[in-house]
C-alpha cells in the first residue's frame, strides 16, 4: 500500500474537526510524517515531558503501547499530509531531522535531513546508498526504495554514482515485487554510460519478463549475456513447470537443473518441491521451515535471500505443499496470509492466481476476492484453467451435466491443465486426459477415480473392492476422499444403497479433516438424497417435516446426476417410469429420434441394456441400505 495513502477531498472536514485548536501545525505536521516512533520522539515533538503527554495537544491524535507510539487516525494523517505546502514540508524534515539525530535514530535522521534540503547535496548519496544497501539485506524493501531513490534525487545527473543510485532503487522495487518502478529505474540507469550498465541491463530484463512474460524488445544497451542472466533467473522465479501426462521431464528437468544453479534461496524451494513430487511433502515444509544457511550468500542481481519477491516463492511453494499432503483448509489460510505482505502473484507465472480459486473453490465453494485481486496483481497469467475452474464450481453445486460442458471444452482446447500439480476434477469430463507434474498419491487417486468411471457391470463389485482396498493407501484425505465420494456416488447410482452410504459418510469424513468444506457438503447432500437425515452439527440443523424416505426414483436422480446430463437425466427417470418413446417426446418437447439418441447414451453411460434393467436398477437403489 502506497503511504501515504491517497487524499479524499470529501475526508477534509474530518481533519478540522479532529485537530485541536491550540495544536501546532508544525508539529502536527512533522508528526504525521514520522508516523511512528520512540516515545523519546514524540516528547520532543509535543516538546512536553513524557507524564506531560496526556495534556498535550497531540494527545487524541496517537496511541501508546510499549515506549512506542502510532498515528492513530490513518484518514486524518492523509489529510495533513495533504494539505501541507512544499515549504512546510521542508520545515517539518528538517525539524524531525535535529530530533531524530538526537534520539540516536541516526538511519531515519538522515533521510529527513535529504527530504529537508532544498538543493541536491552530493554528500548524502554515500550515507543514503549504505543505509539502502543495509535494508536490502534486512529484507526491508521499502526502507531500501526510499533511501536508494532520494540518493538518486540528491546525486548530480548523469554521473556514475546517479547509475549506482538508480540501480539500487530498482534492484529495491524488483525485490518488493514493484516490476514497473523497476523496469523505470533500470531503464534510467541504462541511459547513463557508466559501469552499472550490466547489472542494470540484466535487472530490466528480469523485471519485463515478470511483468510482461517475454524478453524485451532488441536495444543495442542491452547484451546478450544480461538477456540470459535476466531471461535465465526469471524462467526460474516464474516458469509453470508444463508438462504432459506420462512425461513429467520437462518440469522436472527444471527443478533438477534449478537446484544446482539458480542460488541457495532458489535452490532450496527447488529442493522442497522437489521433495513433495517425490511423494513427501511434508519433508519438503520441514526443509522450508528451517533457518536459511545461504542468507548470508552473494545476491542474485540485487536480490538477497530474504528479499520479498523470493520469499513469495517460498511461501506459494509451502501452500502447494500443504495441498499436496491433502490440508486444503490450512493452505487457503497460509496463501491469505502470505498475500497480505509478499508479492505471492508473482512467482511460478503466476500459479498462485490458479491455486488461490481451486482452494477458495474447495473450501467455500465459490471464487473470492482474493483470487481476483491476485488475478489483478499477476501480470501475464493466461491458460485454460478458467474451464476447470468453472466445472468444479458447478460439480460442486450439484450441476454435473453443466461441469461435463466445461471440461469438454477444456479437453478442446488441449486438455491440459498446464499448472503444476493443481487438483482438478477428474469425476467427470475425458478419461486419461493429460496433467501437469503432481505427488504419486494425486497419480494414484486420479488412477482410482478412473478405474471407479471405467468399471462395468459385470465386475464392479470385483473393481470397487479393490479400489476401495487400494486407497486406504493414500495419505492425503483430500484425494482419499474424492476416491470415496465417487465410490459411494458410483454404488448407489447402481443400486447398491448400503455401500453407498458407506463411502458417502468416509467422505464427508475425511473431507471435514481436509478443510475442504464444499466437496464435504456436497457428500452430504448426496447423503441426505440418500435418506439420511442426521447430518454433522458443522452442516447446520436438519430441516423437519421432510420424507424421510425418499422415493427410489429420488435417489436415483441424486446418483445418477454425477453421470448422466440433465436431457439425458430427464429421459432417463421417463423411461424408468414405464413411458414410451414417443410419451417421453411429447413430455420433453423433442423428437422421438432425439428420445433414441438420449436412451442410447443412458444404456452405455450406466452400462444397461434393456428398458428392463434400466426400470429394475432405478427401483432397486434404496433397498440397500
Amino acid at each position: 500500500m502506497p503511504d501515504p495513502l491517497p487524499a479524499i477531498p470529501a475526508e477534509a472536514a474530518h481533519a478540522q474537526r479532529a485537530l485541536r485548536q491550540d495544536a501546532d501545525p508544525g508539529r502536527v505536521l512533522a508528526l504525521a510524517l514520522c508516523g511512528a516512533g520512540s516515545v523519546q520522539v514524540l516528547c520532543a515533538i509535543a516538546e512536553c515531558e513524557p507524564d506531560r503527554i496526556a495534556a498535550s495537544p497531540l494527545a487524541g491524535l496517537v496511541r501508546l503501547r510499549g515506549g512506542r507510539f502510532r498515528f492513530a487516525d490513518a484518514v486524518l494523517r492523509v489529510q495533513v499530509l495533504a494539505a501541507a505546502t512544499s515549504h512546510e514540508r521542508l520545515r517539518a524534515h528538517r525539524l524531525l531531522a535535529q530530533i531524530l539525530e538526537h534520539a540516536g535514530e541516526v538511519d531515519a535522521a538522515l533521510w529527513h535531513r535529504a527530504r529537508g534540503a532544498v538543493v541536491g547535496d552530493p554528500a548524502l548519496v554515500g550515507p543514503l546508498l549504505a543505509s539502502a544497501r543495509d535494508a536490502l539485506r534486512d529484507a526491508d524493501a521499502g526502507r531500501a526504495w526510499s533511501r536508494a531513490t532520494e540518493a538518486a534525487e540528491h546525486a548530480p545527473p548523469g554521473t556514475s554514482t546517479r547509475a549506482g543510485a538508480l540501480l539500487l532503487s530498482g534492484q529495491a522495487a524488483l525485490a518488493g515485487g514493484w516490476l514497473v518502478d523497476a523496469m523505470e529505474r533500470f531503464e534510467q540507469a541504462l541511459r547513463i554510460d557508466h559501469g552499472h550498465r550490466g547489472e542494470a541491463a540484466a535487472g530490466f530484463v528480469l523485471a519485463h519478463v515478470l511483468r510482461r512474460g517475454a524478453v524485451p524488445a532488441p536495444d543495442p544497451r542491452v547484451s546478450a549475456e544480461a538477456i540470459a542472466r535476466g531471461g535465465g533467473l526469471a524462467a526460474l522465479l516464474s516458469a509453470p513447470f508444463e508438462a504432459t501426462r506420462g512425461d513429467r521431464g520437462p518440469g522436472v528437468r527444471r527443478l533438477a537443473a534449478g537446484a544446482s544453479d539458480d542460488g541457495g534461496a532458489l535452490a532450496r524451494v527447488t529442493r522442497a518441491l522437489r521433495a513433495g513430487l517425490d511423494g513427501d511433502p511434508d519433508a519438503g515444509i520441514r526443509a522450508l521451515a528451517e533457518p536459511d544457511a545461504t542468507a548470508c550468500a552473494e545476491p542474485l542481481l540485487g536480490l538477497h535471500a530474504g528479499a520479498p519477491l523470493l520469499r513469495a516463492r517460498q511461501a506459494v511453494a509451502i501452500v502447494l505443499l500443504h495441498a499436496w499432503a491433502g490440508r486444503i483448509g490450512s493452505a487457503r489460510e497460509l496463501l491469505s496470509d502470505s498475500a497480505a505482505e509478499l508479492p505471492v502473484a508473482l512467482p511460478f507465472g503466476g500459479l498462485a492466481v490458479a491455486l488461490c480459486r481451486r482452494l477458495e473453490l474447495a473450501v467455500d465453494g465459490r471464487i473470492g476476492p482474493l483470487s481476483l485481486e491476485l488475478a489483478a496483481a499477476a501480470p501475464w497469467t493466461h491458460d485454460t484453467d478458467g474451464f476447470v475452474d468453472r466445472a468444479i464450481d458447478a460439480y460442486l453445486r450439484g450441476r454435473s451435466d453443466e461441469a461435463a460442458v466445461h471440461m469438454a471444452l477444456w479437453r478442446d482446447r488441449g486438455g491440459s491443465s498446464g499448472r503444476f500439480g493443481l487438483p482438478g476434477l477428474d469425476e467427470i469430463g475425458p478419461l486419461g486426459a493429460s496433467v501437469a507434474p503432481e505427488p504419486p498419491e494425486a497419480v494414484r487417486a486420479r488412477a482410482l477415480r478412473e478405474r471407479i468411471r471405467a468399471a462395468r457391470e459385470s465386475s464392479w463389485r470385483t473393481d470397487f473392492e479393490a479400489v476401495a482396498a487400494a486407497s486406504r493407501g493414500i495419505r492425503s484425505p483430500f484425494e482419499r476422499a474424492r476416491v470415496e465420494a465417487l465410490l459411494g456416488s458410483t454404488a448407489a447410482s447402481r443400486g447398491d444403497r448400503g455401500r453407498g452410504v458407506r463411502h458417502l459418510r468416509a467422505a464427508r469424513s475425511l473431507f471435514e479433516e481436509s478443510g475442504a468444506l464444499a466437496w464435504r457438503d456436497l457428500a452430504g447432500r448426496r447423503l441426505r438424497a440418500l435418506g439420511e437425515r442426521r447430518r454433522p452439527r458443522s452442516e447446520g440443523p436438519v430441516v423437519e417435516g421432510g420424507d424421510a424416505t425418499p422415493s427410489p426414483l429420488a435417489v436415483c436422480r441424486a446418483m445418477w446426476e454425477p453421470v448422466l446430463t440433465a436431457r439425458e437425466l430427464d429421459v432417463a427417470l421417463l423411461m424408468a417410469e414405464g413411458r414410451t418413446n414417443k410419451e417421453i417426446a411429447l413430455a420433453l418437447h423433442v423428437s422421438v429420434r432425439t428420445v433414441e439418441v438420449h436412451g442410447g447414451r443412458v444404456f452405455a453411460k450406466i452400462d444397461v441394456r434393456t428398458r428392463q434393467e434400466l426400470t429394475v436398477l432405478a427401483h432397486r437403489t434404496d433397498q440397500h441400505l
